[in-house]
This record gives structure tokens, sequence and C-alpha cells, in this order.
């Protein structure tokens, strides 16, 4: 009796597969060159979400679905012509900070206090991992 593989199958035995060659030393592998390689050799098994994040480099952030993205010019604050400024609580899932990290996520005080989308962004974090009142705790106790 022949055995038919569903893609569900052939998508978890190509990522099981792809995944024999992780390193638990080397988060650089792990986190970046092993998923190309999965995308390179399995593209049918991967969805590239582009909203999966906007890279965010000397305070500015770049929406990696924008055109030009890459173009220091288009940012959260200078979308380009015909795209809607960022709305980052609707349109991305992650932010990822390259450098230098937003003053506003170094200190509690400065994230507690602080206005504008990276203390948005930061009490989002604590707000969903219900620590709010602990850093608010450690902030009044501490400084």
């Amino acid at each position: 009796m022949a055995v038919k593989l569903s893609l569900y199958s052939h998508a978890a035995y190509s990522l099981q597969k792809s995944m024999k060659w992780f390193r638990s030393d080397d988060t650089w592998w792990n986190g970046l060159r092993l998923p190309y390689r999965v995308l390179e050799r399995h593209r049918d098994v991967v969805h590239v979400e582009p909203h999966l994040q906007v890279i965010c480099f000397k305070t500015l952030c770049h929406p990696t679905w924008w055109p030009n993205y890459h173009d220091e010019h288009v940012n959260h604050l200078s979308p380009p012509p015909g795209e809607l400024p960022l709305a980052w609580r609707r349109d991305t899932f992650a932010l990822h900070f390259t450098y230098p990290i937003p003053s506003e996520l170094q200190e509690p005080q400065a994230l507690l206090k602080g206005s504008g989308m990276f203390a948005e962004a930061g009490r989002m974090v604590l707000q969903a991992a219900d620590m709010v009142k602990y850093f608010q705790y450690v902030n009044s106790h501490y400084n």
C-alpha cells in the first residue's frame, strides 16, 4: 500500500530535516543563517511575511514592505510617496533594533515616562507580560 504524503507532512519533514544542523551555541547560525538556508532549499514550505518586522537603525524605522525601504530617507517619520505613515500597532509584528537601542528602552524610568513609538512599544510588551507593576516598583525603589 502506497502512502500519500500531505503537504503538511512534507513541510514538517523538510523543516525537521533542515534543523538537524541546529547549533546550540550559535544564535547567529540558528536565527539567521539556518532559516535562510531553509528558504533556499524548501521555498515551498516557507511563508515569508513582509510585515514580520520593521528594521530600526539610528532611531529611524524602515518597514520592509515599503518600496526603497533601504533608503535612509524612507522611514516611519517619512514614508515613501503613496504610503500611509506607519501604524506600528496594526501594520507590523515586530520592531527590530539594530543600532542603537532607543534610549526609551534602556532605562525603566525612560520607558515608563517616555512618549513616542519606542516607549509605547516597550510598554505594550510589559503589559502583555504583566510586568508593568514590577517595573513601576523597581523604578520607585531604586531611583
